[in-house]
């Protein structure tokens, strides 16, 4: 059998970040070339099948039909025969199930590929060639409500799209695990052993499976960390926008004279927008200081897979790297006197404007 290399397909898909382009070609076998080769280990299977009743029928033969030394020759040497060729058909006929059953998982990824893509350009999303570019990555502040909900749109699409292609990558691994397993237990071949040679690392013996796996498995924490800054900061962006809507609103309340308890019920909920504003900068800057941190550990395991490759010893130590300095929080836009007042007085008698004491007695 032939192996395909496919170190740098998946070295590619391992790497695959948010916002990243999201490549959506089909980059193996063709499925029905596949499926077509696990039906031509079956019908071997079959064949095999022929020749396993025929060794069961001679080991059978009766003594009164066939006696002597020859004929106990004969039988014995059948009977062998037969055993042989019952593991050698179960073994082929288990093999060629598998191989079909690879066959359609790469048909399903195939096809989730085209979905994928379809589903990209019907939600606006840029597709270049055969990849969907994120969309842009801030909008301005003061943009138009119906702006920033069309671009929060297409980042919920992308979202949409890159946790697909990441399940589909996953499933599709799974299916290939699964073939190892049909190959290694069937056939006695094992693609995975030629690529497991042993380095000098801290005077321990590391595999290089072993050392893949974890840059594969730091590289996925740092993406799941990098989307997590993108959640937070899309919440700041949005509660910042519901902060201003709300200041402005309150604004126009005072300058209408509008009564004093719905001016009390604007200032509670521009307070608690705030409040909600603030928690979310101080998520935003803790999601970035962990961002950093898996970042730098990704890159570590990457570094240490590439001096085992090299052949180096690996010097790099386990240091936990130096967080970023966090970012003060944005302070709200100034208000006038009036407005902070009827936010801020911790007094339930008061009023915005003096002219509204009269009013209301």
């Amino acid at each position: 059998m032939t192996r395909i290399p496919v170190d740098a397909l998946d070295s590619q898909e391992d790497r695959l970040q948010f916002g990243d382009p999201i490549d959506c070609a089909y980059h193996w076998l063709p499925p029905g070339k596949v499926d077509a080769y696990g039906d031509s280990v079956r019908r071997l299977s079959a064949k095999v099948e022929l020749a396993t009743d025929a060794f069961q029928r001679t080991a059978t033969i009766s003594e009164e039909s066939f006696a002597g030394e020859a004929a106990d020759t004969l039988r014995g040497r059948a009977e062998k025969r037969y055993e042989e060729s019952v593991l050698v058909r179960d073994n082929l006929r288990g093999l060629g199930r598998a191989v079909n059953a690879y066959a359609d998982v790469l048909r399903q990824h195939r096809d989730g590929l085209e979905q994928l893509r379809s589903f990209a350009s019907g939600q606006a999303l840029h597709i270049r060639g055969n990849s969907i570019v994120a969309p842009v990555a801030t909008i301005a502040g003061d943009a138009p409500p119906r702006q920033i909900a069309a671009w929060e749109a297409q980042w919920k699409s992308y979202q949409q799209c890159f946790d697909l292609k990441i399940e589909l990558r996953d499933t599709r691994r799974v299916g290939t695990r699964d073939l190892v397993r049909a190959l290694a237990e069937f056939a006695d071949v094992h693609p995975d052993k030629d690529k497991q040679r042993h380095v000098a690392a801290n005077s321990n013996k590391v595999k290089f499976g072993e050392l893949r796996q974890e840059a594969a498995a730091e590289a996925r924490d740092a993406i799941q960390a990098r989307a997590h800054v993108d959640e937070a900061r899309r919440l700041v962006v949005d509660l910042r926008r519901r902060e201003l809507a709300s200041l402005d609103s309150l604004k126009d309340m005072v300058d209408q004279e509008r009564p004093v308890e719905e001016i009390r019920a604007q200032s509670a909920q521009v307070a608690t927008l705030r409040q909600e504003l603030g928690d979310a900068q101080v998520e935003a800057r803790e999601a970035e200081i962990v961002a950093h941190r898996e970042q730098a550990e990704s890159n570590q395991a990457a570094r240490r897979l590439a001096d085992a490759e090299a052949g180096r010893p690996s010097l790099h130590p386990a240091s936990v790297p130096t967080a970023p300095m966090p970012t003060p929080p944005v302070p709200p836009p100034s208000l006038p006197n009036t407005v902070m007042a009827a936010e801020d007085s911790p007094n339930p008698a008061f009023n915005p404007k003096p002219n509204l004491d009269e009013r209301l007695g």
